[in-house]
């Protein structure tokens, strides 16, 4: 017997299939997790021969480790962790678990994944991702509105005219000029590419972090009765729209640069275009986060658009949303014990610490965001479930 109930579907009728599905992909992930892991430990036997090279001596930006040990120690912490990566990534790799065995190595890869973000884990992390996409939300704003001018005019008309206004306030009120955008790519290109050795340790450490976690979500997954994804699916609206309005008080913040009361950064009067150009990108990107996450829940999140070339109408592949999604929750999440401890610390300033974490809560942000993917992925198991 069958069933149109959406809720009703994505509930695991059957847990045995939906392990199986979720147990096929524990071994490429293992393997992912195990060159990534063996990356670590060499890295770290090298920093402890040459403490004078290692990360933990001269942060690019500080971790929970470097804050909290001092540079042997954190050293000897990445060692110790890359190690146990490998191993419990060979024994994941080299054979399927069964259902206890699962439990224990999601309970260990969640450790392992935690043990990553503590060690490796940095604000730089949050920061050059929101450098980046924000600058690919703003090109991708631009192509979304030339295709739909031609294959979808109501639609591009509105969005373009959307678009001049903001251009006019730009220009015009706030002062967005183009040696500002040339200052906005000058600046974040030259950063980048100076603490590129600092930020490549970083990015290995949040991926052996993510790919840990993945793996730890995987195989807890294939053990699981259903009950989980049962009530995910059941609060997935709630989750999503929660997890919508994490990036919203920082667009707020910045779309607010553009009229007479800027909040949270310096003056109007004193803002130099290229500091604007930085806010104003930025703030696009937490303004399509919040969009794309509402995607979760809305028909384009199932379904292309039918104006979109080649793809539209055809059903949109989890893992287009799911990878990404669990990719930020992750990052967010990395960063938010970190912003905690940098804000919070200083305890003269409590109130600007309190708005601080308020205008970027990724304490809150994150575990929603990591949620509501969750919820989108037990949801969407129903179209590929025969048995539903």
């Amino acid at each position: 017997m069958t069933t149109t109930d959406p809720v009703a579907r994505a509930i695991p009728s059957r847990p045995d299939s939906l392990r199986r599905r979720a147990a096929e992909h524990v071994r490429p992930l293992a393997l992912t997790a195990l060159v990534a892991s063996a990356i670590v430990t060499g890295l770290s036997i090298v920093w402890l021969v040459d403490p004078a090279i290692s990360p933990f001596a001269n942060p690019v930006t500080p971790s929970l480790a470097t804050l909290l040990l001092d540079p042997t120690a954190a050293a000897l912490l990445s060692l110790a962790t890359g190690a146990a990566g490998v191993v419990l990534a060979t024994l994941l790799a080299a054979r399927r678990v069964s259902r206890p065995r699962s439990l224990a190595a999601g309970a260990g890869a969640s450790a392992l994944a935690i043990a990553f973000g503590f060690t490796f884990g940095s604000m730089s992390g949050i920061a050059i991702t929101g450098y980046l996409f924000g600058a690919v939300a703003v090109v991708a704003g631009l192509v979304t509105i030339a295709v739909a001018l031609v294959r979808a005019p109501r639609l591009g008309a509105a969005l373009l005219a959307g678009l001049l206004l903001l251009i006019a306030v730009s220009v015009w009120w706030a002062g967005l000029t183009l040696e500002g955008l040339a200052g906005f790519a000058v600046g974040v290109g030259g950063a980048l590419a100076a603490g590129l050795p600092g930020f490549a340790v970083v990015g290995l450490g949040m991926t052996s972090a993510l790919v840990w976690a993945a793996t730890a979500i995987v195989t807890l997954r294939s053990a699981g009765s259903g009950r989980v994804a049962a009530w995910l699916v059941r609060h997935r609206r709630v989750l999503t729209v929660l997890a919508a309005i994490g990036p919203l008080p920082y667009a707020v913040a910045r779309a607010s640069w553009l009229t007479p009361w800027p909040l949270f950064g310096p003056s109007n009067a004193h803002l130099e275009p290229a500091t604007l150009t930085t806010g104003l990108v930025i703030g696009a990107g937490a303004a399509a986060a919040s969009l794309l996450t509402l995607g979760l829940i809305l028909p384009w999140g199932r379904v292309f658009p039918g104006w979109m070339p080649r793809v539209g109408g055809r059903p949109v592949p989890v893992g287009v949303a799911a990878v990404p999604g669990f990719i930020a929750a992750g990052i967010l999440c990395i960063a938010a014990v970190p912003m905690l401890l940098t804000t919070v610390g200083p305890v003269e300033a409590p109130a600007d610490a309190l708005l601080v974490n308020l205008v970027l809560p990724f304490w809150f942000w994150g575990p929603m965001l990591g949620l509501a993917v969750g919820a989108y992925v037990e949801w969407r198991a129903s179209d590929r479930d025969p048995s539903t």
